[in-house]
């Protein structure tokens, strides 16, 4: 029995400038074809067994994509002054699934896996909130595990839900402002000669965000 290959289940399969294999299958819940990129280490029939999991998902996965991306553009809302950019539609949505509107995933991203039999997808696109960025989505056993911009982040790594990680995975943002409480806890029970040394660039994302977490461990302004 000859074994399957890249070509046997990818529309135009090919290798990339980095060596690895990318082509074109279908999405079928969202009726359209989606670019797969399968990094050194895949195999065929584990690229195989990821489509048939992108297949699977359903109606109730897609309503979770779209309440932590509801979640992710609210937040672009109340912190910058996007939403002069935007349309008038995009700011009163009613139903989650109406964000579908203004996002879309074109790239699914297939690494060696720690589990394979495990379900997983990592899912890259862009939307109209934050057209720099992107947008990435992790789903792990049906569920998503992360929502946020594209950071390349791993959908096998473990502390994608920590507490720390509020500001940027909006799968945690309702229970944001507890987080941000209990960082803050944690940073004023720390003595100051324990806290690394860190450099940020001044117009780093992350400089202010440790700056106002710092701040108020502080008991002070920014």
């Amino acid at each position: 029995m000859s074994e399957m290959c890249f070509e046997d289940i990818l529309i135009n399969a090919g290798t990339d400038a980095f060596g690895w294999i990318t082509g074109y299958a279908e999405f079928p819940c969202f009726h359209r074809q989606i670019e797969v990129v399968c990094h050194e280490g895949v195999t065929p029939e584990y690229a195989a067994r990821t489509l048939q999991w992108l297949a699977a998902v359903d109606e109730t996965q897609v309503r979770e994509i779209c309440r932590y991306a509801m979640y992710y553009l609210q937040d672009q809302l109340e912190a910058t002054s996007v939403g002069e950019l935007l349309d008038e539609g995009i700011q009163h949505l009613e139903d989650p699934l109406e964000i579908l509107d203004y996002m879309e995933f074109g790239s699914l991203y297939i690494k060696p896996p720690q589990d394979p039999m495990l379900p997983v997808l990592n899912l890259g696109g862009g939307c109209d909130w934050q057209e720099d960025e992107g947008l990435q989505c992790l789903m792990k056993d049906g569920h998503v595990v992360y929502m946020g911009s594209w950071n390349d982040m791993d959908v096998w790594d473990k502390h994608l839900l920590d507490d720390d990680m509020y500001l940027s995975n909006y799968v945690l943002y309702p229970r944001r402002d507890e987080l941000q409480q209990k960082v803050a806890e944690q940073l004023r029970r720390q003595p100051p000669e324990q806290i690394p040394h860190l450099e940020f660039a001044m117009n780093a994302p992350v400089r202010n965000a440790v700056e106002i977490l710092l701040a108020g461990a502080e008991h002070c302004t920014e």
